[in-house]
């Protein structure tokens, strides 16, 4: 009974010794696949939470421009997306995609737009809240996008990144909650470029360690 029981002993330690060795010699690539695991894990969250947060923004852009005795007063602008409000198909994973990095990574103005007008002269007697008077670009949530537009192509700029942004939200709500929304999503937060770039720093990191 006693050799017995050593023999499991000293073959267990042999196993131990193994594993030991394995993880001595493959820790890198066993912590690069943990930390791929985390990452991905927490992208699959992020994207739940944004998916639950762009199906009602979708919805309101969709109730903004439905028909309304008083829609004269926020209607413009609602022609811009009028295609897309009446679409009914479900968009394929690569519009859900572009979809979620329109949405959630992207910012209006855009750095081009920025660029591209900071130092053009504003014109004269510009009116801003004229320019946007009857249109849905007039809502709170809208206005302070157009902040400092002091010219007609200014504010159209941003207008366009609106309507694309709302595009967007609108195929996503069509989509609703559904596995294809949230890869689509998860895609979208592992693609965006500050998480490249600590992937690639990492990788760096454990090359020359």
């Amino acid at each position: 009974m006693g050799q017995r029981s050593d023999a499991i002993t000293e073959r267990l330690g042999g196993i131990a010794s193994k594993i030991r060795a394995e993880l001595q010699q493959n820790w890198r690539f066993l912590f690069a696949g943990a930390l791929a695991l985390g990452a991905i894990a927490i992208a699959i969250e992020v994207s739940d939470r944004q998916g639950r947060m762009d199906i009602p923004s979708g919805y309101a852009v969709r109730m903004v421009c439905e028909p309304d005795p008083e829609s004269h007063l926020w209607g413009g602008g609602c022609d811009r997306v009028a295609g897309d409000i009446a679409r009914t198909d479900k968009p394929s994973f690569g519009e859900l995609y572009r979809a979620f990095v329109t949405v959630h990574h992207r910012r209006i103005p855009s750095p081009v737009v920025e660029r591209q007008y900071r130092q053009a002269s504003c014109e004269d007697g510009f009116d801003l809240d004229a320019k946007l008077a009857g249109t849905r670009y007039v809502f709170v949530p809208l206005r302070p996008l157009f902040a400092g537009a002091c010219t007609a192509a200014q504010v159209e700029a941003v207008k366009s990144e609106i309507d694309a942004r709302d595009r967007a939200l609108l195929a996503i709500e069509r989509e609703g909650l559904s596995h294809a929304a949230l890869f689509a999503g998860a895609l979208a937060n592992l693609t965006e470029p500050l998480v490249i770039l600590g992937a690639a720093a990492v990788v760096a990191a454990l090359v020359l360690l």
